[in-house]
């Protein structure tokens, strides 16, 4: 019998950050923003009160095209936010790098190689051997509508009012766009010139539609963007949309998040407003890159990094929480985990936690996810252009991300702090947010009549008030009705539309709603004026 010995591979090939000395003559050129920012990226951080600095310049040509031409070295993206590019290469290439003028550091996605980052982390659960599914949504061929996901946050009557996202532009950085250019439910889009283009970074051409091979980036555009007279509407049909493709849909990389990083500096360079991205990263094909629970702090991630900047940048960044509710890693991934951006997480269609949706909280014991909407058995429009449910905080995700869009239309001098604010403090958990729900579901009319002085929550005058004093509820539903207001009979409606109780208000403002599930519901009141409120039963 013959012994085999097993060597540790030579030349095995890492990814790794190039990072570069300060940009040259930095400050004169920041003098002429309009040669490396479009019109509407100026105007938009002008609005928003957002500097314009080295950052926003571009890389320096000669030192990328320097790195581009040693042997052994592959560029794989570049970000001048982090001023630097990624690359592959054997370890013994890469430090070669480390000799050149303008190379101010290198660092290794495999952390064990960096110095500064080799030493032993606490790692409260280890993800070394975890199988994971990159999306974890499971389709169902089964026709539906919209009904339910787009009311259970309250937007329909936003889209009454004429808000339909239109002005707003969002970028959708995903893994694949397969048919998007040809199937039904994106016609409308197409004839009204809302796709407005995009890029592939792994293949890096600008025909975000020629990968065929997945259609996952379909799926989550359809449930903002998509539009089937009758059957179907996205939560922002109006809004203008760039894609790109930053997922390598058949591995899973490092060099995913500096694809990431890209896609979001060219969406700021681009003007645009929202990015919305359903992608999580925490466990890779080679578990030396592997993240821990430890790492999910907003600080420890490029991806999150990045995604931060792009908050300072004038962005609204909004992200899936992840579905590894019942997988042993559990808690929301990366980027998600960043504090300025907004990541979501999925409930059913009656308002309970889906089981699969991440939860949190950080590594620094911040509240994540931040609110909640519909992901399980969500409506959305497959790569053949049929109305089909699937799963996943991967919708959850642009369905919050369109309805923002209709709502910044509706109040477009906020900033994306104040936005960011704004929708978590509509939340049905807003008093009491927890690991689960975060601030809760979000209430996109009761939050546009707020800003239009109209609340769903308040008649015009104060002295017509009517309120919940608690809510979520428990067993009773208790309303602060102000001296000149008159209620005589309320309906109770749920997420669906039906209308499951009638009753009449005597001399108490109390209601028993101890038979309700636990869920999202309506009340409807009758007086002198009709005013609607949206409570959470416990």
């Amino acid at each position: 019998m013959s012994v085999i010995f097993y060597l540790p591979l030579i030349g095995q090939n890492e990814q790794a950050w190039i990072f570069f000395n300060q940009k040259p003559n930095a400050k004169i050129r920041l003098e002429s923003p309009i040669n490396f920012l479009s019109e509407k990226a100026i105007l938009r951080k002008h609005k928003h009160k957002v500097p314009i600095d080295d950052r926003d310049l571009p890389l320096e040509t000669d030192y990328v095209n320097t790195i581009k031409e040693k042997e052994g070295i592959a560029f794989l993206a570049s970000s001048k936010w982090f001023n630097g590019i990624f690359v592959e290469g054997t370890q013994i290439d890469i430090e070669k790098l480390r000799e050149l003028h303008f190379v101010k550091e290198v660092f290794y996605m495999d952390r064990s190689l960096n110095v500064l980052g080799a030493k032993k982390r606490n790692i409260r659960k280890s993800a070394k051997y975890l199988k994971k599914d990159k999306f974890e949504a499971v389709e169902e061929f089964v026709y539906g509508n919209t009904f339910r996901q787009t009311n259970l946050i309250n937007l329909e009557p936003l889209h009454n009012k004429g808000y339909t996202g239109k002005g707003v532009t969002i970028a959708v950085v995903d893994a694949g766009f397969k048919n998007v250019d040809i199937i039904s439910g994106f016609d409308r889009a197409r004839k009204k010139g809302l796709l407005l283009g995009g890029y592939d970074f792994e293949r890096r051409t600008n025909d975000v539609f020629g990968y065929k091979g997945n259609s996952h980036g379909t799926n989550v555009l359809s449930t903002m963007l998509g539009f089937v007279e009758n059957e179907f509407i996205g939560t922002a049909p109006d809004a203008s949309y760039y894609l790109f493709i930053s997922e390598v849909a058949e591995s899973e990389t490092p060099k995913e998040e500096a694809y990431w990083i890209a896609a979001a500096e060219k969406a700021d360079s681009l003007g645009v407003d929202i990015i919305n991205t359903s992608l999580g990263y925490s466990l890779f094909d080679d578990p030396k890159y592997n993240y821990t629970n430890e790492d999910m702090n907003g600080n420890t991630t490029f991806i999150s990094k990045g995604a931060s900047i792009a908050f300072e940048k004038g962005m609204l960044v909004v992200n899936s929480a992840g579905n590894s509710g019942n997988s042993p890693w559990e808690i929301i991934t990366a980027p998600a985990d960043a504090s300025e951006v907004l990541s979501i997480g999925a409930v059913r269609s009656d308002g309970v936690k889906a089981s699969f949706s991440s939860f949190g909280p950080t590594a620094d014991e911040r509240v994540k996810p931040d609110v909640v909407a519909m992901g399980q058995n969500v409506s959305i429009l497959s790569d053949k252009g049929s109305i089909v449910t699937s799963s996943g905080t991967s919708f959850s995700s642009p369905i919050i991300a369109g309805a923002i869009a209709c709502l910044w239309q509706s109040m477009p001098d906020k900033t994306p702090i104040e936005v960011n604010d704004i929708v978590k403090m509509s939340g049905s958990l807003s008093v009491n947010p927890n690991i689960n729900l975060g601030y809760g579901i979000p209430d996109f009319f009761s939050v546009c009549n707020e800003c239009d002085k109209l609340s769903i929550n308040k008649n015009e005058s104060e002295e017509n008030n009517i309120q919940l004093i608690e809510n979520p509820v428990g067993a009773f539903l208790e309303l602060g009705i102000s001296k000149n207001n008159q209620v005589n009979t309320y309906e109770i409606f749920d997420v669906l539309g039906r209308k499951l109780v009638v009753g009449n208000f005597y001399e108490t403002s109390i209601i028993n709603v101890n038979y309700l599930f636990s869920g999202v519901y309506f009340l409807k009141l009758y007086g002198k004026n009709v005013n609607i409120l949206r409570f959470v039963k416990k």
